[in-house]
């Protein structure tokens, strides 16, 4: 349950459009609405059924993306409370051949209430049931989903919060006539296209795209291991000037850290004083906070980032950076931009003609700790062993690295980001004190 800024009914008519992915951008990936079967009381949203196809994931590349087809139907309730309920139609419609690159996934009877507050606030209040085939989720995964943290309520009430925090901030940038909103869009942008590098199509299986595993050692003494590092090869289109589509390499890899707090994680990589320890762009150079912008509780926040690095053509480079934290994860993205495109940006308040490619990371809990023990125990129905090493909850984190490369791609390209990721991995690895490091 959460108590958001907003109208019961606008909520109500954003969740049946395809804009219903805004709302909820880390959960939901795409969403495709479809045929009503019903219209509702007076062409209202009171009574509406609709059918919708939904692309649900997690944010990293080892986890398959889940697809559902649902009726979603609306219901006004009485006079202050609405309810939103889905129900996965697979099974009546006749149940389609889930693709190899998906995780087969049902909601069952699940849905929200939404009741008014007279205040411009709503309290939402949430229930899921899902089945997915847990054969298909990576044995250090599993704890996540048992424990419902990947697909359950909790994560979609934080997902929705966070945004409504996001779109107040936005609002009140507008408010204020100030050069914020400009800002904040472009991160909206470079979230939406980490996204995507990180558990969307570019990770998966496409002709577009070629994808291949590179291993590098991660760690240091005994522990060693040989990290894969999925290395996928894409094309960017080009601009409108007719360029042709540029050749893009997005580098991501998962790994566990089972002894490491998210939250201690979290806080050394939005740590800009400490930057020049990860970050090959940025190393042994002083990195500076020029800006920022809170857009929820402490830890959200949009920066403006400065250095000494340069594009190449004495063109100064800021870096954009994003922070988001809540109860289901955290994510520290970046990208760098150069500094007439930002004040352009800044000026405007137009982000449309930016295009870049953001890197950074995602923390996720691991499904351990003693908050977590009691709901594997009663949810799981998983015969497959869940290894503990203590009370502690700890993180799986991806970080994902985007290059544009030459159109003759050498393996020594490869090498070369192959490289910057494991010197990063290391060095957060003895920053945050990890004793153990895992690859997922």
């Amino acid at each position: 349950m959460c108590t958001i800024y907003m109208c019961p009914c606008a909520y109500v008519f954003v969740v049946l459009q395809a804009r219903w992915s805004e709302t909820f951008p880390g959960v939901v990936a795409s969403v495709v609405a479809g045929d009503f079967v019903s219209t509702g009381i007076f062409a209202s949203c009171d009574g509406q059924i609709q059918l919708m196809n939904a692309e649900l994931w997690v944010q990293s590349p080892r986890v398959p993306n889940c697809t559902v087809n649902i009726l979603r139907f609306s219901k006004l309730v009485d006079e202050k409370q609405w309810a939103v309920m889905d129900v996965s139609v697979d099974g009546i419609l006749g149940r389609e051949v889930t693709p190899a690159r998906y995780m087969g996934c049902r909601l069952l009877p699940s849905g929200c209430l939404i009741k008014d507050l007279s205040n411009g606030y709503c309290k939402v209040t949430w229930i899921v049931h899902v089945e997915y085939d847990e054969t298909t989720v990576p044995m250090m995964f599993k704890p996540l989903f048992l424990t419902g943290q990947a697909l359950g309520a909790r994560r979609w009430l934080a997902s929705l919060q966070r945004q409504r925090e996001y779109a107040a901030a936005l609002h009140s940038s507008r408010d204020l006539g100030n050069n914020n909103t400009g800002i904040l869009k472009l991160a909206q942008q470079m979230m939406a296209s980490f996204y995507t590098a990180v558990s969307g199509p570019v990770t998966q299986t496409q002709a577009t795209s070629n994808i291949n595993e590179w291993f590098g050692s991660m760690g240091t003494g005994v522990e060693r291991p040989d990290a894969p590092v999925r290395m996928v090869t894409w094309r960017k289109a080009g601009t409108a000037s007719g360029e042709p589509a540029d050749l893009v390499l997005s580098a991501t890899t998962t790994l566990w850290l089972p002894s490491t707090p998210p939250e201690h994680v979290f806080d050394y990589l939005r740590n800009e004083k400490l930057r020049g320890e990860w970050d090959m762009l940025t190393i042994d150079t002083a990195v500076k906070e020029l800006g920022y912008i809170a857009t929820g509780h402490p830890g959200n926040v949009v920066s403006v980032l400065c250095s000494n690095i340069t594009d190449g053509t004495k063109n100064k480079m800021l870096i954009l950076q994003e922070a988001r934290t809540d109860v289901s994860g955290s994510l520290v993205v970046y990208a760098p931009i150069r500094e007439n495109t930002m004040h352009a940006v800044m000026n405007s308040g137009n982000n449309t003609f930016v295009s870049f490619l953001p890197s950074g990371f995602a923390i996720l809990p691991d499904g351990h700790g003693k908050a977590s023990q009691a709901l594997v125990t009663a949810a799981s129905t998983s015969r497959a062993p869940v290894c503990r090493h203590n009370n502690t909850e700890g993180s799986l984190l991806t970080m994902a690295y985007q290059v544009l490369l030459p159109d003759n791609l050498t393996a020594g390209a490869m090498d070369d980001v192959g490289k910057l990721i494991c010197h990063a991995i290391n060095k957060i690895k003895t920053a945050v004190k990890a004793d153990i490091i895992l690859p997922a």
